[in-house]
């Protein structure tokens, strides 16, 4: 399910302009020296694609009030 989900994302973020910005690695709890490695180099792999192509172009405010609202809006339709 979890592949599924992932290439689902990977093309949303495509799609919206934020292709390869997503990663998905399995590393158990005693593997922390692959967790660190992967994590430092998906960081140096985002910083090098510079900033969101997204950047200024949506309206975050916005869009935290309709998350925030959708609880209300689910407890309305269920009440």
């Amino acid at each position: 399910m979890t592949i599924k989900r992932m290439t689902f994302l990977q093309e949303l973020l495509s799609f919206v302009g934020l292709g390869d910005r997503l990663h998905l690695d399995w590393i158990s709890s005693a593997e922390a020296q692959k967790f660190a490695r992967v994590v430092t180099d998906f960081t140096e792999k985002i910083k090098g694609m510079g900033p969101s192509p997204l950047s200024g172009k949506i309206d975050l405010t916005a869009m935290m009030r309709s998350v925030e609202a959708l609880p209300e809006a689910a407890s309305v339709e269920g009440g």
